[in-house]
């Protein structure tokens, strides 16, 4: 089943637990002194074992009034060690009663095929044959001239969908359903992008993958070992998480086993804070 889901003002967003595997802790933060037992201690739920963190792989459906609209579609039939999770996205939007055909938008964050294998089915298919897919034209472009296997069949599971016409490669910063904007947020991927989901006074920062652990919330400069580039990710980090902050934004994080947080300030620090359950 889902996650517990959230409302922000009249839209409901329901996180889509598509897998689930363990990582290994050391690839994270390369260079960086970090007191793993103290993140342990203060979030259990991020790891897996002494050496492992806990990557799960997430989709969220917003229940808005132009339709349901989809961030990411998980990783489909595309997992392979160690990202060997097997894909279920149609099973958990059926849990909550909803057919894959009732889809109106699918917004990729980027076109990694943890994201965006999922667009597809295994008879290559499109898995939501009414939606229109939005991808950042950067990322399209990069994506097709990857020489990682596994990153070019991301891209290649929405082939089918350009040759449809139900793929839109605008790049503008815009909102594409009421309410719900995407914002261009390099580093990551050259066109990795995050959903700023608003209603009335609440908003909420569908982050993909800005971060994928609570440690790069308090050090939103430090590199990250999974951005395409470390640089610009960490001045797009720090810049987002900055203005989640000032304007009290909620987060949705993609990888984090507690989607659903904020990001505050505790004296000179800034920190995660998950909310309950």
């Amino acid at each position: 089943m889902p996650h517990r889901s959230t409302l922000v003002g009249s839209v409901r967003v329901v996180p889509l637990c598509d897998g689930y595997a363990a990582l290994p802790l050391a690839d994270e933060v390369p260079g960086k002194p970090v007191d793993w037992e103290a993140e342990r201690r203060s979030f259990p739920w991020a790891f897996s074992g002494e050496s492992d963190w806990a990557w799960h792989v997430h989709a969220f459906l917003l229940q808005t009034v132009d339709g349901l609209t989809l961030i990411d579609t998980g990783i489909g039939q595309l997992g392979r060690p160690p990202y060997d999770v097997v894909g279920r996205i149609e099973d958990e939007l059926a849990s909550i009663g909803v057919s894959r055909n009732d889809i109106r938008h699918v917004i990729h964050t980027h076109l990694h095929a943890d994201h965006a294998g999922g667009a597809c089915r295994p008879d290559g298919g499109s898995r939501f044959p009414n939606a229109v897919h939005y991808v950042h034209p950067a990322d399209w472009s990069f994506f097709a001239r990857s020489a990682d296997e596994q990153d070019f069949e991301g891209r290649r599971a929405i082939t089918v969908l350009e040759e449809q016409g139900r793929l839109d490669l605008d790049p503008d910063d815009r909102e594409v359903a009421k309410g719900v904007r995407v914002v261009h947020t390099p580093g990551h991927t050259p066109g990795h992008r995050s959903v700023v989901l608003a209603d009335g006074p609440t908003t909420l920062l569908l982050a993909g993958d800005l971060v994928h652990l609570p440690i790069q919330v308090a050090h939103p400069e430090w590199a990250s070992s999974h951005d395409e580039d470390p640089g610009v990710g960490s001045e797009t980090r720090t810049a987002i998480l900055n203005r989640a902050l000032e304007k009290r934004w909620g987060l949705a994080v993609s990888h984090f086993g507690r989607p659903f947080g904020t990001v505050l300030r505790s004296g000179d620090a800034q920190i995660w804070v998950t909310l309950p359950d």
